[in-house]
């Protein structure tokens, strides 16, 4: 439904600067906001917001959508309110293993497998889907978790005065990595 609804919005072309989802049952924030350079002013309050959607990902990628009015008040996301997960032991496949040690030589300039890998078209594919870990810096293939790393809004932003943080999509390759982050990155879990 919010899609649609920005769908509309997208009707109005890359002018479009308000759009309003508030009381919608949106459970994650519309990917379609990348294709609206012109909007300045955002409303997506109340709803069931619990998820960052991947195309907006990063603090740069949200800062690009040069907002000047943010409102977000009632989304379970931005209440940051931490549950406890049990610790399960990382079981990764033959095909996650031997993806991670590709990517993470070729990141490294392994000279051997910069030559090999041009005659493997269908490892290329595969790799070509792999993540870096916002912890440790190393490639993986599978989304392992799924977190949210809180930053300040941009000082350009009109905002509600107890918007403090805005979460953005960041993925973590194992559970070492997610206990070795810094406190203000939650991971998402279904509850």
């Amino acid at each position: 439904m919010a899609e649609r609804l920005l769908i509309r919005a997208l009707k109005g072309g890359i002018n479009t600067k308000i759009v309003i989802l508030n009381g919608k049952n949106i459970t994650k924030m519309p990917s379609a906001l990348e294709k609206l350079p012109g909007l300045k002013t955002l409303h997506l309050q109340n709803n069931q917001i619990s998820k960052v959607c991947p195309e907006i990902s990063n603090l740069t990628q949200f800062q690009d959508l040069k907002l000047r009015e943010f409102y977000c008040e009632g989304n379970p996301l931005f209440l940051k309110q931490p549950v406890s997960a049990i610790k399960q032991e990382d079981v990764w496949s033959l095909q996650e293993i031997s993806s991670r040690f590709i990517m993470n030589q070729l990141a490294e300039k392994n000279p051997f497998l910069m030559k090999a890998i041009k005659w493997y078209p269908q490892v290329r594919s595969i790799i070509s889907q792999g993540r870096k870990c916002a912890i440790c810096g190393k490639f993986f293939l599978t989304i392992w978790l799924e977190c949210v790393e809180f930053f300040p809004p941009s000082k350009n932003w009109k905002i509600s005065r107890n918007l403090q943080l805005v979460p953005l999509q960041i993925l973590i390759c194992s559970y070492k990595c997610f206990y070795q982050r810094n406190p203000n990155i939650f991971g998402i879990a279904q509850v």
